[in-house]
């Protein structure tokens, strides 16, 4: 019961970080001016997101039910192979060629 207490801790920790990282990266890369347009569409897009996950999820995981004998990926490890793919796709975008910053010479 402590080793589940102790990894749901952990969960919570890095779910705050992450979200915490994200409003980050999101007001570095906008302008003062442009900060309040971007938080708006930023939740929106996270409550889209909300909303249409579940459902995403699901059907992921469904499909993934009937992949029970697949030689490459069977079942449940094709919805954590996504799940992953998606993870790498998100760190990758933090790093420079796809971080967007504001231009210094723009007052």
């Amino acid at each position: 019961m402590l080793l589940i207490n102790c990894a749901s801790i952990l969960k919570n920790v890095l779910a705050v970080s992450i979200t915490t990282g994200l409003f980050l990266l999101q007001n570095r890369s906008v302008t003062q001016q442009q900060r309040g347009a971007a938080n708006g569409i930023s939740m929106s897009a996270m409550s889209l997101f909300k909303a249409i996950g579940p459902a995403a999820g699901g059907s992921l995981f469904s499909w993934a039910q009937k992949r029970q004998n697949a030689f490459l990926f069977p079942g449940e490890q094709m919805v954590f192979f996504i799940l992953n793919i998606i993870e790498v796709l998100g760190l990758l975008l933090t790093f420079k060629p796809f971080l967007a910053l504001p231009d210094d010479n723009i007052s």
